[in-house]
């Protein structure tokens, strides 16, 4: 954190990447702009790995992340090898590791379309692929024999685990408690600063105490409208965040930070939305005070989604996002002052 209620604050990639071009673009415009990091979710085109090589030899280098890559679409070999070759990649900045690498379990419909069966323990399962991972980034003999990851493998490669942070996507108490065991850092999804103070850094808390280790770095992603009307932000929520807000597992979430939702996405379920801070609408020093807010309630990173009107062009995003580092950079620099 820069400064007390000033978080590192990075980018998202609002969707997945299209083709390695796109996301070397979004890796030159975080690099660009003097973003902390950029994250990209779960792919399904093109590999993280493709866009960031292109963008290196163009000369375009940042810290990167992947929140979340869901455990069922890869292994921990094919994962290790990748975050190896991203960590000869990528661009750093002083007091952050140059990879974040967060996984997650998934949902059980993902897990009988890509192993054939739903998982008896989600929990059990990113415990034991997490040590593979740690094991095979590390180098040397890697025997992990679990309930559904097993790897057993002598790695000739040298130790990279200082230059990649593993972490998982946490929602909810239990998955915060094994974070706090065994993680490097989390991200969030539509956590709010209360949620996050009182649901899931306690949660953090205890499962880093019970390893005797630290909490784990804390990365909060802010959906955030920049410039929208009152009268647009309900087509935003719905574009932004709507599938989310018709899941079980995330209205579970949802109504243990006090917002019970339909689930039909009806005028009053993104009244209640808008009300509950999920999404942020205004102007770039409105988005960046509310970066501010998370920071004040545990967040580490503010991780922005910008989410703008269909037919915005590249030109368009770059200048948003201009205007919100310049908002993110002036807000740091007044809280330093003052401190």
């Amino acid at each position: 954190m820069t400064a007390p209620g000033a978080p590192s604050l990075s980018a998202y990639a609002p969707w997945s990447a299209p083709g390695i071009a796109d996301a070397a673009w979004w890796v030159a415009l975080a690099a660009s702009t003097g973003l902390d990091r950029l994250w990209f979710g779960q792919q399904s085109s093109v590999s993280v790995l493709g866009g960031v090589g292109y963008a290196a030899g163009r000369g375009h280098r940042v810290p990167v992340g992947s929140a979340v890559t869901l455990v069922p679409t890869t292994t921990p070999y094919a994962a290790a090898l990748e975050l190896r070759a991203l960590a000869d990649l990528v661009g750093e900045r002083p007091g952050t590791p140059p990879v974040s690498a967060y996984f997650s379990p998934g949902y059980p419909e993902i897990h009988r379309a890509l192993t054939g069966t739903p998982w008896a323990s989600p929990l059990t399962t990113t415990r034991e692929f997490v040590a593979a991972l740690r094991g095979l980034l590390a180098g040397g003999r890697v025997d992990v024999r679990g309930e559904r990851i097993t790897t057993v493998f002598d790695s000739p490669a040298p130790d990279v685990s200082d230059r990649v942070d593993i972490g998982l996507g946490v929602l909810r108490p239990a998955m915060a408690r094994l974070a706090g065991e065994i993680a490097d850092g989390v991200v969030t999804w539509l956590a709010t600063p209360d949620y996050l103070a009182e649901v899931l850094v306690p949660a953090l808390d205890d499962g880093a105490a019970s390893a005797g280790r630290r909490r784990p770095r804390v990365v909060t992603t802010l959906h955030a409208g920049l410039d929208v009307t009152a009268a647009e932000a309900p087509d935003v929520v719905r574009r932004a965040i709507g599938p989310h807000l018709s899941a079980p597992h995330y209205r579970d979430m949802l109504r243990r930070d006090g917002l019970e939702l339909t689930g039909t996405l009806d005028d009053r379920d993104i009244a209640r939305v808008l009300d509950h801070g999920l999404v942020t609408v205004g102007d770039a020093d409105r988005i960046a005070a509310r970066a501010g807010e998370l920071a004040e309630t545990g967040a580490d990173e503010v991780s922005v989604v910008l989410h703008l009107p269909d037919g915005a062009t590249r030109a368009d995003i770059a200048d948003a996002w201009r205007r919100i580092a310049t908002a993110a950079r002036t807000r740091t620099t007044e809280r330093r002052s003052a401190a």
